[in-house]
């Protein structure tokens, strides 16, 4: 028998791999005659969600108008740390940073067993073919063009244990996505997984959570009403020490919950966390309004990851492969970084498909190196993120600083590069993974200050990363000022249109005073000719002096340029218009 062959198959249908299905459904029109596969050993029913647990998360796929319908909204990340160790009955017993108004760019929180059941049905009625079985072997030999999958078929049961073996198939594909999450399909062949806090930045961390429905609502109440958002439709976090927890809304009005807690195994050992009457007895006694919360509802499900990190050493292979999702690297839930990951893992596999569909070699070979580069560095980033957390989470000063700093890099520099697409850019993606290391620097001198500060005991002011209030200067705070050359009010969403530049610039200079009013307030006017703080100072002002000649280059070779093409042509019809105020006949009879 002939194999049937496939221009790409992607293995595992969860969140990764059903979206990197539709974004090339979409993108790539002519892939949509049966020229995708994807494996994933649940059934088509997928209605066991009890049995498709993740991990707690709050998403290019044209999914806005589904996300509206289907999806409760996610008005943004709110932190709460007790006042007082002992009581945490109330929100009135934490200090908090609330949302104050909705955010510019909609986004939501996503019951990921539901969306995921969804978004299948969506690629199959795109053109994609499903596969109902495990994966037993891969051939992605070295130089081979042609890839085989042998699948171990099974029967539809939904329920894992229920289902049988039936014939074993074999496929062929051109590119092969790896998105099968810890079975690590290939990472496992090709000794691409990297795990042990020696390669993870010292992280060390798990993770235990439940799912609950029906929660009465009157247990998360707040006494203040003073803002344009809903509080209950956030992210919360609540902190302690060595650890956090997430309280996530995933159904709209039914009060259905994700909490869990990510902890570190320095504090903490995962036998401690490894039952759901041992995780209710620590929240009892550390986040009394989260137990609650679960008490007051219906358990639909409790599980548990006692290792949670691992990255790999390639993400894009110039051997026809990629991995994405899990399957490349998971770090912390925390501020919700595996679904950034995903988006651009997604876009970048599209572009080298259709590179490769189109005979590119040159640029399929120029787009792997770059791809590859910019992915590790943002997985370095992400990871990097949660350095030294164990000693700065239960700190309501030094995380607050933490969160206020990461907020003005997410949104002035990580979030513009996204909507300019300038992850697609080689150019872009080869000069952002070489100047990392002086991020990662960076951000190492000041972690070392936090460390220092929760040694001494050190009140360096809370800092609401919502806020204004004159906190660092005016009205700026780092999740609303963040759009300094107009992407969302001029819709600036074409390729590379948006002045990156700028943002890098303007990021950069809040970013300087953020730095300089903390080593002010850790150690006087002695910090300011402190050796670190030195060091950064020098650092930023040559990358900005650096990104303002190439802001004012952008600006050059953007002159003239609308700022949105389908905007522009509209108002270039409409100097034809003419108003008729004719009514046209029609039969009323």
């Amino acid at each position: 028998m002939v194999s049937p062959h496939y221009d790409v198959v992607v293995i595992g249908a969860g969140i990764a791999g059903l979206s990197q299905c539709r974004h090339l459904l979409l993108k790539i029109p002519g892939l949509r005659d049966k020229r995708v596969a994807i494996i994933d050993p649940r059934s088509t029913i997928r209605n066991n969600q009890a049995e498709d647990f993740k991990v707690g998360e709050s998403t290019e796929l044209e999914l806005q108008d589904y996300l509206v319908e289907n999806q409760p909204p996610k008005f943004t990340l709110q932190f709460h740390w007790p006042r007082n160790i002992e009581k945490t009955d109330s929100m009135d017993d934490y200090y908090s940073t609330w949302a104050i108004k909705n955010p510019e760019i909609q986004s939501f929180q996503l019951n990921r067993s539901k969306i995921e059941k969804d978004l299948l049905q969506m690629i199959l009625g795109q053109g994609a073919i499903y596969y109902h079985g495990r994966v037993k072997d891969v051939d992605i030999t070295e130089g081979d063009n042609i890839k085989t999958v042998d699948i171990q078929m099974l029967s539809d049961e939904d329920r894992f244990e229920d289902q049988k073996q039936l014939e074993r198939i074999s496929i062929t594909t051109d590119y092969i996505v790896d998105a099968s999450g810890r079975n690590f399909i290939i990472g496992s062949r090709t000794d691409n997984i990297l795990k042990g806090p020696e390669n993870l930045f010292g992280l060390a961390n798990g993770s235990t959570w439940v799912r609950v429905k029906a929660i009465d609502k009157k247990y998360f109440d707040f006494n203040s009403q003073d803002v344009t958002a809903s509080w209950y439709y956030d992210t919360n976090h609540f902190f302690g020490p060595g650890y956090w927890l997430w309280m996530i809304p995933i159904e709209r009005g039914s009060h259905d919950f994700s909490i869990g807690v990510s902890y570190h195994k320095d504090r903490f050992s995962p036998t401690q966390f490894n039952s759901y009457e041992k995780f209710m007895s620590f929240l009892e006694k550390n986040q009394k309004i989260l137990y609650n919360l679960i008490k007051s509802g219906e358990i639909i499900d409790f599980h548990r990851w006692p290792t949670l990190p691992h990255t790999s050493k390639r993400f894009v292979s110039p051997d026809n492969w990629s991995v994405i999702g899990d399957a490349a690297a998971i770090f912390d839930p925390f501020y919700s970084t595996g679904m950034t990951m995903i988006a651009q893992e997604v876009e970048c596999v599209t572009e080298i498909i259709r590179h490769k569909l189109a005979g590119d070699e040159k640029g399929v070979a120029d787009r792997v190196d770059a791809y590859d580069k910019l992915v590790r560095t943002i997985t370095q980033i992400n990871n990097h993120l949660i350095k030294s957390h164990s000693k700065h989470l239960g700190n309501a000063s030094v995380m607050s600083w933490r969160i206020y700093m990461e907020s003005t890099n997410y949104f002035g520099t990580a979030l513009p590069v996204y909507i300019g697409k300038y992850h697609l850019c080689p150019v872009f993606c080869r000069d952002f993974a070489a100047n990392v290391h002086f991020l990662l620097e960076g951000r190492d001198r000041l972690l070392k200050l936090m460390d220092y500060m929760v040694d001494n005991n050190i009140n360096a002011g809370f800092m609401d990363n919502h806020r204004g209030d004159n906190q660092l200067s005016g009205s700026w705070a780092p999740a609303i000022s963040w759009d300094y050359d107009g992407a969302i009010k001029d819709c600036k969403y074409g390729f590379k249109r948006l002045n990156i530049h700028k943002y890098i610039v303007n990021t950069m200079w809040y970013d300087l005073r953020i730095v300089t009013l903390l080593y002010y307030r850790v150690y006087g006017l002695a910090g300011l000719v402190h050796p670190d703080y030195l060091w950064l100072l020098s650092v930023r002002s040559i990358a900005m002096t650096k990104h303002s000649f190439q802001s004012l280059v952008h600006q050059y070779n953007k002159w003239g340029v609308p700022a949105n093409e389908y905007y522009h042509k509209m108002g270039l019809d409409f100097k034809s218009y003419s108003y008729n105020d004719d009514i046209i006949p029609w039969n009323y009879d």
